[in-house]
């Protein structure tokens, strides 16, 4: 069959500009990026940014710029006309946001675009209106100096690409993180940021940075941040604000990186920033870091990136270094212990040092073990608090007392006639639940080696040698414990005697309030209590009062960034149980003979009790014959 070569033509220009449109305008955010970008490099030091309906139907943005003529404002609408790059050697010195030439003539071929704008030389404005496109309209107007661009109907001309667009409250987040990212990246910039005719924040101009992050990302992120100083190495300065020991966050949006003012991704930094805050942050848990770096524009690339959201280096080990270090040392002097007497320690004083303790987890304290207490001691404490607490109840056969004793009498007996004991390493006759009797695998023949490097505890029996990773175990209890509670057809729940108030960003609270049902279905009692803000009067008794606020945001937060929805209760049991034992780890449990057999028998008494609900295993056995093929 004989084949005819195809036709090759020249895209039209209408068709060309919606192809760069759907590269560089994916969402409303998009939009007002590179239109921010565009007043940013007109010169303006007051931009004001209106949006409404998530930026869908109208975005507004009016600079006090240098503005353009009439022939430049035409000239703008045309791709790939800038005035950021005239030779090719510019492109690997860029010192504008903008240089492509793209932005205008995108976003004015997906909408309906109005530009007014008057530079200072002239009497009067000029106003270009177009549409999908299209130019329509070109007069004088009257306006102060500077530029102002409506965009409306976004997508118009594109209505598939529309239907991709999320909630009017999504797209309001987006919105919101990028004008206050831009507001924390340019100190000399003063941003006014309009949602709907309500004013959602105003950046100042020349503000110290404690205080500029406090007023643009808000209190609870800004008062557990230390200042980095300057600090210098090769060409490179990096200043800005870290997360102070002994603070955590459920999700690493707070890690945010500014290369030559422009706020960006870039996994060198961010690979850096984790290595720092490796010794100082629980596992499942992120920092916050905002960190402001300069370098020559020629060591790097941002035109990697349809919307110039990533970066390359030229050296980005030397900068991962260069970061990690200066981390580091801030984080060591911090941290560092000293007798302060009666002194009120400072931590924005970075020349106060301060001692850091790292509390154990306290969901479930009682299973994590005691030290040496003896058990006149222990009983009246327990005695009172299952007495007074009705929440604990629950609990109560699960004790302070329950490790500190030998072979609890439930499983004196786990051995069944006539049968050996199963694998440990799989689940292929998995015990029964928590009411487990005689018809479990024997146990008798085990013995108790000892504790390595406090992580393992080393058994053997007849069959060879088996490990228990204690954290594993512990995990897997807690998730059984919490599940076994939210099983109940009114799982228990602990009334506070100070309720707690939550306050939640847009998209967080639009996710919250389509799972509010979830959190009170598993023991949460939870009221409306003003603009997106909630008061938590109840938590179930496997939550502590203390990490209870830090619990529900970690979800909400975790929950909208992984898109999880929640449509069951046995499933909304399941999301909180497996964030609740992420906490859970080893310190604080004394590995003895006593302790280890304790746990090892409740971790039996689990289903799936080979492994963590996160698939990490609790048990390895290598029986006898591994061990004499390792020695020949």
């Amino acid at each position: 069959m004989q084949r005819t070569p195809p036709e090759i033509r020249i895209l039209p220009d209408d068709v060309a500009n919606k192809i760069a449109a759907g590269e560089v305008i994916e969402r409303p955010a998009a939009v007002v990026k590179e239109l921010l970008e565009n007043s940013i490099d007109a010169g303006a030091d007051r931009v004001e940014i209106e949006f409404k309906h998530g930026g869908k139907n109208f975005i507004k943005i009016a600079d006090n710029g240098c503005g353009m003529t009439r022939e430049q404002a035409l000239m703008s609408l045309e791709m790939h006309a800038t005035s950021k790059i005239a030779s090719p050697d510019d492109i690997f010195k860029i010192s504008t946001f903008g240089f492509r030439g793209e932005a205008m003539p995108s976003i004015a071929s997906v909408s309906k675009f109005t530009l007014r704008t008057r530079p200072q030389s002239s009497q009067f404005g000029t106003q270009v209106e177009a549409y999908s496109g299209e130019v329509k309209s070109i007069r004088d107007c009257g306006m102060a100096e500077g530029t102002e661009i409506i965009v409306e109907n976004l997508f118009c001309g594109v209505p598939a690409r529309r239907k991709f667009l999320k909630s009017d409250n999504v797209e309001a987040s987006h919105i919101i993180r990028l004008c206050r990212m831009y507001a924390l990246a340019l100190p000399d910039l003063s941003i006014t940021l309009i949602e709907n005719s309500r004013a959602i924040f105003k950046s100042e101009r020349n503000s110290d940075m404690l205080s500029r992050i406090s007023r643009v990302c808000g209190r609870d992120v800004g008062s557990k941040l230390v200042e980095l100083k300057d600090c210098e190495f090769d060409g490179m300065r990096l200043c800005g604000a870290i997360l102070a020991p002994g603070e955590s966050f459920a999700t690493s949006r707070s890690i945010c990186t500014f290369i030559n003012s422009r706020p960006v991704d870039c996994k060198a930094v961010y690979s850096a920033v984790k290595e720092a805050y490796e010794p100082y942050i629980p596992k499942g848990k992120f920092a916050a870091a905002f960190l402001f770096l300069e370098m020559a524009p020629s060591t790097v690339d941002v035109n990697v990136h349809p919307a110039k959201k990533e970066v390359r280096l030229k050296n980005e080990l030397k900068t991962r270094d260069f970061i990690r270090e200066a981390l580091s040392r801030k984080l060591s002097a911090c941290s560092a212990p000293v007798f302060m007497g009666s002194k009120t320690l400072d931590l924005k004083n970075e020349n106060t040092p301060r001692a850091i303790s790292f509390p154990t987890p306290a969901i479930f304290p009682e299973a994590i073990g005691h030290k040496g207490l003896p058990a006149e001691t222990i009983a009246p404490i327990t005695e009172k608090i299952h007495g007074e607490n009705p929440a604990a109840q629950f609990f109560k056969s699960r004790s302070l007392e329950t490790l500190s004793k030998t072979i609890p009498e439930e499983y004196a007996a786990y051995k069944k006639e006539g049968e050996s004991c199963a694998s440990i390493d799989g689940d292929s006759a998995p015990l029964p639940k928590k009411t487990r009797n005689a018809e479990s695998c024997a146990l008798d023949d085990w013995r108790y080696i000892g504790c390595f490097k406090k992580r393992l505890a080393l058994f053997e029996n007849r069959r060879g040698m088996i490990m228990m990773h204690i954290s594993a175990a512990l995990k897997r209890i807690h998730y059984a414990r919490i599940m076994d509670s939210l099983a109940e057809e009114k799982p228990p729940s602990q009334v506070l005697l100070l309720p707690l108030t939550v306050k939640f960003e847009r998209a967080d609270d639009e996710f919250f309030a389509a799972n509010k049902k979830n959190f009170a279905s598993c023991g949460f009692g939870i009221e409306d209590f003003g603009n997106r803000m909630y008061k938590i009067a109840a938590v179930p008794p496997w939550l502590p009062y203390g990490q209870a606020e830090s619990f529900i945001r970690g979800f909400v937060e975790e929950g909208r960034e992984d898109g999880i929805k929640i449509q069951k209760r046995k499933l909304a049991g399941d999301a909180f149980a497996k964030l609740a034992v992420k906490r859970i780890g080893s310190a604080g449990f004394t590995c003895t003979e006593a302790s280890a057999f304790s746990l090892l028998y409740e971790l039996l008494a689990c289903e799936f009790h080979s492994s963590t609900p996160d698939g990490r295993p609790t048990l390895k056995e290598i029986s006898e014959a591994d061990i004499s093929k390792m020695f020949g």
